[in-house]
């Protein structure tokens, strides 16, 4: 429920051992409190929450404007309902525009007055400049680390594409801000990163090209591709791949809808693919990638509810899966602390009938645990919970056709179904 915005509370600053506390070498203790307060009035915690209103993640976002927050986008992946925090005052907030590609989203809150950062005009920082880093990991207060700038790296196009620091800070400090020394916003950071990269923060210039970057791409869903085709898939009885289109290529749509057994609510779930790179695929802007066998090579922005957000890392499909076989995973989703143990095995092999057509089809059923951390939060000793379920793989397309999952704890229920509606080529 949204609550009026209340009079803010300054918050001291929180010294464990994750963090460091705020000594810049050339600011003297008054300069120091001075930066504090300035900034901690501008820096809110994010929840993430999934069905049940159960939390998926946490992360951090900096007010730069009259109901409007930057964050990370990845904090928000397969998000249901956005909260914004502040000790015990929680604000409801709606996705403004993503831009996916770069991994920064606008938030917007309504009735929201807190007072927004300076955002600095300077294309990037200097390399070792001091910097600050402000988030608010746990929602009851905001941290700050000193430290500077160690790197400038350019992207494929040559520009800025991430700011190195000498500073570290967890993952639920994502979409926090990193200010100069006379506490301008210079970047957003981001904890998502390779092994062995170093701690880094996006350019705080690309937070004005977000709404632009984030609108291309939805007019990009709507445009249309060089080559015509049909508006959806003849499939014949035997499951035969569609005719009328060369696949894949730019502009192909395969349309699913998740249904929610629960709550019998239903939405669409589209995943266009944008780019075709040798063995690559890209959709919806690089929210997912796949290799051309259908393999699963990252899902950076789950949209599908569990098939997304549960799937393992090369998908719910092994390589030259047959009739007869069985296989265990054990896996770590992306993005959270969930612990995933499955058994899976081909049951049989059939033709199944959904909105896109009828297919011939592979069934995999798959039964374990997953492992998930107290009432989603990164502390406290994980329970197992039983997960249960099946994918219908249809070889000719390379996709699963449907999806079912079901799985119950004290906290959450979930028990949905994502079913292939539609396939065309805009």
């Amino acid at each position: 429920m949204t609550t009026s915005p209340q009079p803010m509370r300054r918050f001291a600053l929180i010294a464990t051992p994750v963090f460091l506390a705020l000594a810049a070498a050339n600011a003297s203790a008054l300069d120091a409190a001075q930066l504090l307060a300035k900034l901690t009035p501008s820096i809110y915690a994010v929840r993430a929450m999934g069905a049940n209103n159960a939390p998926l993640a946490s992360g951090s976002a900096v007010v730069i404007g009259p109901g409007q927050l930057v964050t990370a986008c990845h904090v928000l992946a397969g998000a249901r309902a956005i909260a914004v925090r502040r000790d015990n005052v929680s604000y409801d907030a709606m996705l403004d525009a993503p831009d996916v590609d770069r991994d920064l989203c606008l938030l917007r809150v309504a009735n929201f007055n807190a007072p927004a950062v300076s955002v600095s005009a300077a294309a990037a920082p200097s390399f070792g400049q001091k910097v600050l880093a402000a988030a608010s990991p746990e929602a009851t207060g905001v941290v700050v680390l000193d430290g500077s700038v160690s790197g400038l790296r350019a992207g494929p196009d040559g520009k800025l594409d991430r700011i190195e620091l000498t500073l570290d800070f967890p993952a639920a400090a994502s979409g926090g801000g990193l200010f100069d020394e006379t506490g301008r916003l210079v970047g957003i950071l981001s904890a998502r990163r390779a092994p062995g990269e170093k701690p880094k923060a996006l350019p705080a210039s690309w937070i004005a090209q977000i709404k632009e970057r984030g609108a291309a791409a939805m007019a990009s869903y709507r445009s249309s591709a060089p080559a015509p085709a049909a508006a959806a898939p003849v499939v014949d009885e035997a499951g035969a791949a569609p005719a009328g289109g060369e696949s894949p290529r730019v502009g192909e749509v395969w349309r699913y809808e998740l249904v929610d057994k629960l709550t019998r609510k239903r939405r669409d779930v589209v995943y266009r693919v944008d780019r075709v790179e040798g063995e690559r695929i890209t959709f919806n802007q690089g929210a997912r990638v796949e290799t051309l066998d259908g393999r699963v090579e990252r899902i950076s922005t789950p949209s599908g509810g569990e098939f997304d957000g549960a799937s393992p890392p090369r998908g719910w499909v092994p390589v030259d899966v047959k009739p007869g076989a069985r296989w265990k995973t054990s896996y770590k989703q992306a993005g959270t602390d969930m612990r995933t143990e499955l058994t899976g095995e081909v049951t049989g092999e059939s033709t199944i009938t959904v909105p896109a057509g009828t297919f011939r089809v592979l069934r995999l059923a798959y039964k374990g645990y997953v492992a998930r951390p107290f009432y989603g939060f990164s502390y406290g000793a994980p329970s197992s919970v039983p997960y249960t379920a099946v994918a219908w793989y249809a070889p000719e397309l390379k996709r699963v056709v449907r999806f079912d999952a079901s799985y119950a704890s004290k906290y959450e229920r979930v028990d949905e179904s994502l079913v292939l509606a539609e396939h065309r080529f805009d």
